[in-house]
């Protein structure tokens, strides 16, 4: 199917106290009207330890129970056709009727978070997609993520040591034909060049190729900029290193490194909170 359908989702949250607003999400339910699909998608629960890990004091059994009981509840309504025929009117209201029947508010420790429309070629994908990211969190994994939060510690140092408001975040570098973001930049007042820019590097990767790819990404972007005459007078590498890698990790992470040493580009562990607080007082 190409053509992009509109697609009702609702995550399903396990609250065993109400009192206290706690949840877990713990499966999403998809329906498509205009085709007529709904479906659902659980998690394992082999996996239970994670709701455990929330809720220690709970009966693991109860969980397992209400699980069960959700998936059996869902069952009369599942349809996953296969032909792509598109329904008429009628139909697809009766579809959007059944979904708004499901996830209607009611009393009990598992409860739907409110509906959401995505557009979707593919449902069944698109469940998938969902899924991973409001039960499994697949995108903590993603290095861009990783990223993000490795500059959000940094923000975290650098207002503890009231340096924070030096940096504009998130700023671009370059001139109107190269162009690129860093999340810290400094710049002086008469000066078009900006003085410091920091970058993050998330480089604990389990291919060893993407942990050099990665690096010689953003080395080309400073040769680049340096080529143009806008790169910052000081620049800063931030690097998160395998943790317990296997040995081609490690080697990778080395040979970064010493390819930073050589291109004259400087650079310090993320844990050296030290060194980068020398640097970003200068």
């Amino acid at each position: 199917m190409n053509k992009q359908l509109a697609c009702h989702y609702s995550v399903v949250r396990f609250c065993p106290y109400p009192e206290t607003d706690e949840f877990v999400n713990v499966g999403v339910v998809l329906a498509c009207p205009a085709i007529g699909y709904l479906d659902f998608k659980r998690a394992s629960l082999r996996r239970r330890g994670r709701v455990g890990r929330f809720f220690p004091e709970l009966d693991a059994d109860i969980y397992s129970a209400a699980m069960h009981a959700w998936a059996d509840s869902l069952k009369d309504y599942r349809n996953v056709p296969t032909d792509g025929q598109t329904l008429n009117d009628c139909d697809r209201q009766r579809q959007r009727e059944v979904f708004k029947t499901i996830v209607r508010p009611r009393e009990s420790i598992l409860f739907y978070g409110e509906p959401r429309v995505i557009l979707s070629g593919d449902p069944a994908a698109t469940l998938d997609e969902v899924f991973g990211a409001y039960v499994e969190r697949r995108f903590a994994n993603a290095p861009e993520y990783q990223e993000r939060v490795m500059c959000r510690r940094l923000q975290a140092v650098f207002r503890e040591a009231d340096l924070l408001q030096r940096y504009l975040l998130d700023e671009k570098v370059g001139n109107e034909d190269y162009q690129v973001r860093f999340p810290f930049v400094k710049r002086a007042e008469t000066d078009a060049r900006p003085r410091q820019a920091i970058k993050a590097l998330h480089l604990d990767r389990k291919n060893p190729t993407d942990i050099l790819r990665h690096a010689d990404d953003w080395r080309n972007v400073v040769r680049r900029l340096k080529d143009y005459d806008t790169a910052p007078d000081e620049l800063l590498f931030v690097l998160q290193g395998p943790r317990g890698g296997e040995a081609p990790q490690v080697r990778a992470f080395d040979q970064v490194r010493r390819d930073l040493e050589q291109d004259g580009i400087p650079h310090v562990a993320a844990d050296a909170t030290p060194d980068i607080l020398t640097f970003a007082a200068r």
